[in-house]
């Protein structure tokens, strides 16, 4: 009877164990796959479309001529993932505020209500339409970033993820970086037309800068998945 106990509890250890890992590895493959996809996605996008990817934005990219729909399901598949990459972190056992959760479902939001609602740059677009498109993507590119920096007051109190508290500063700060050469180069754009104007558009044209925020923001979102790991083995191998 003595056997079977032990035996009852080491099973019973090795599945508190194992839980967290197997949940985050279901949430990870599901937020990788929708990532995966949303990135190949729009890479296929810029390869069959005849717009410039160095100028163009990507809200042009829906009335492309070839790859009809392809922003569109590129952007849903992006908020898919957001939502996983929520799912895996919880799921390892750290600590999700509200106000993590809450990023989440904006930046969701933000993204989806862009794909739903094209940007006006035919007469054929309701203005109301363009204006629902240009807050949303304000509202995804502002939340995103957010995300990121409410997880790091759970890393401060846990030395074992020291480097991944590092990671998160540094790829904040290129975040930073990112949104502030995309607002000026969307202002600059936007503004009356002046020598100095023209050489800020030309030397950082607006679909160039837009491309640096989402090749940031894809990074910041596998560096909150391998967060997610990391935590889930760290309690794992506290567990023994």
């Amino acid at each position: 009877m003595a056997d079977l106990g032990t035996k009852a509890k080491a099973a019973t250890a090795r599945t508190v164990r194992t839980l967290p890992v197997a949940r985050t590895r279901v949430w990870t493959i599901a937020a990788s796959a929708a990532l995966g996809w949303a990135l190949f996605t729009l890479l296929i996008l810029h390869v069959v479309s005849s717009f410039n990817p160095l100028v163009d934005p990507l809200s042009r990219y829906a009335f492309t001529d070839n790859g009809e729909g392809m922003l569109e399901a590129s952007l849903l598949s992006f908020a898919v993932g957001v939502i996983a990459v929520r799912g895996a972190l919880a799921a390892s056992g750290f600590p999700v505020t509200r106000t993590t959760t809450v990023l989440t479902g904006a930046t969701a939001l933000g993204l989806a209500a862009a794909a739903l609602f094209p940007a006006t740059f035919t007469a054929e677009i309701d203005p109301a339409s363009g204006l629902i498109h240009q807050y949303a993507s304000v509202l995804a590119f502002a939340a995103l970033p957010a995300i990121a920096f409410s997880v790091l007051d759970g890393l401060r109190h846990v030395p074992e993820l020291a480097a991944a508290r590092t990671m998160f500063v540094r790829l904040l700060q290129l975040c930073a970086l990112s949104l502030t050469l995309f607002a000026v180069s969307y202002v600059a754009d936007a503004l009356p037309s002046t020598p100095l104007l023209n050489t800020v558009v030309s030397l950082l044209p607006v679909g160039f800068a837009q491309r640096i925020v989402f090749v940031v923001d894809f990074c910041l979102l596998a560096a909150v998945l391998v967060l997610a790991v990391r935590t889930a083995r760290l309690h794992g191998a506290r567990c023994r």
